[in-house]
């Protein structure tokens, strides 16, 4: 019997993969430059890392197992990556580990700046400033819907 309101059934988990050209030299970078561990690493046809980053899993993978590849930095994912920390500090930090990043980019309830990876996948580093948007992150991450969209 097909499930018409939810023809998927019930998602047990969400992961994002992201492509590499070097799997071995993006564990190492996202290591060194970011400070992120794998919390696994494996193989499945293709070797993969996978992470666990502020509860989503982001898993490395190179690009000969894309279904669909596409060419480096093409595509416009982006993982927004809400940070509790002074974004104008992490920056320092992370620029004075040889990460490029844009300038800061203040909207009206937060601040952010883009970082790139080796093949050039998007983070966006991100704060709210403002008690409504900080409100709405905190609302999102424990799964409710916000009470109040701030954007």
């Amino acid at each position: 019997m097909t499930n018409t309101a939810n023809p998927i059934g019930n998602v047990e988990m969400v992961a994002v993969s992201l492509y590499v050209s070097d799997l071995d030299l993006a564990i190492a970078w996202y290591g060194e430059k970011l400070g992120f561990q794998p919390m696994s690493v494996g193989a499945d046809g293709h070797r993969f890392a996978a992470y666990s980053i502020g509860g989503a899993i982001v898993v490395l993978e190179p690009i000969e197992a894309a279904l669909e590849p596409a060419a480096r930095g093409s595509e416009n994912t982006t993982l927004n990556v809400m940070i509790d920390r002074d974004p104008a500090d992490v920056r320092v930090e992370l620029v004075s580990r040889g990460v490029t990043c844009s300038e800061l980019a203040p909207s009206p309830n937060y601040i952010s700046f883009l970082v790139r990876d080796l093949d050039l996948n998007r983070f966006y580093i991100s704060r709210a400033v403002t008690e409504q948007a900080r409100r709405a992150v905190e609302e999102t991450a424990a799964g409710m819907v916000p009470s109040s969209t701030a954007g």
